[in-house]
């Protein structure tokens, strides 16, 4: 686990998807705080709205093998054709030789320019892509509209990879207040997929397109959080914050052009933020974060 805080702002970086799950063999500030984290990861409201799934033996069972259910519905987002990372152009040449000339050129005199011809050009563009998908949301947000958080990414990561990008993910949570002071902000982030690591969309989807995760083990993260700096934890565990997440991004070795995802709620929302996405990388702007 990477740590870092600025101001009121505490940014944590886990070393893996499985970290968060030995919290609570951790020595905890208060008995208190470790009994809430312990709550949230037991909670079994039998409310498939809440995790995803029917129950928390479920939901531990689907992050480990994988949900090609929620893969064949993610696979229905529209999305267009993306250009390969280099592509190869025709550009005219204007020189003193070539297949056309042009009499108004050499009317004028200009014989060095009077022809012109064309020649294939290949421009390269952005290869690699780090991709953040915000898995936070508030307590009334169904799993099924949380569905499209990580269905949008994965979508859109698919498409890169088949393109001939390098993609990165992070899974990202951020958390406003979720202390009863209300002095500490939390930003969670897990990389889910690296660069150079295969893309397991089954086990990804999981991970991002349920939210059972995200109600698990980083609510349990919030709870670390703020017992680590000896504050009490709040029940609702505070608001849902993406500008927390876009913060923290400065305070960890997370590359600073990353993608963070917009506030996907739906399918029309989804497709949005991907062609939002995809203009960006063709126009080879890079300050996304």
């Amino acid at each position: 686990m990477i740590t870092n805080r600025h101001r009121s702002l505490t940014a944590i970086l886990w070393d893996s998807v499985s970290e968060p799950e030995n919290l609570l063999q951790q020595s905890w500030n208060s008995a208190v705080n470790r009994d809430k984290a312990a709550y949230f990861w037991n909670r079994d409201d039998r409310d498939i709205s809440w995790l995803g799934v029917e129950d928390v033996p479920t939901l531990r069972k689907t992050l480990s093998e994988g949900w090609p259910e929620g893969v064949a519905k993610l696979e229905q987002i529209a999305l267009r054709e993306l250009a390969s990372p280099a592509s190869i152009r025709r550009r005219r040449i204007r020189s003193d030789q070539g297949d056309e000339v042009d009499m108004q050129a050499v009317y004028r005199g200009d014989i060095s320019r009077a022809w012109t011809r064309t020649r294939r050009q290949s421009r390269t563009g952005v290869r690699s892509i780090t991709l953040v998908i915000d898995l936070c949301a508030s307590w009334q947000v169904s799993a099924d509209k949380l569905f499209w958080r990580g269905a949008s990414a994965l979508r859109l990561a698919s498409e890169l990879l088949t393109a001939g990008y390098n993609v990165a993910i992070y899974a990202a949570s951020g958390s406003g207040k979720p202390d009863e002071a209300g002095k500490v902000n939390v930003a969670q982030f897990i990389e889910i997929k690296g660069e150079d690591s295969p893309f397991d969309i089954d086990r990804l989807a999981a991970l991002t397109c349920l939210p059972g995760f995200f109600r698990t083990h980083l609510f349990m993260g919030n709870c670390f959080a703020v017992d680590g700096l000896k504050g009490t934890v709040k029940d609702t565990l505070g608001k849902p914050s993406n500008e927390m997440i876009r913060d923290a991004i400065k305070l960890l070795p997370i590359p600073q052009n990353a993608f963070v995802q917009q506030d996907v709620l739906d399918k029309a929302a989804a497709e949005q933020w991907i062609e939002s996405v995809l203009q960006q990388i063709e126009a080879g702007n890079l300050e996304a974060a």
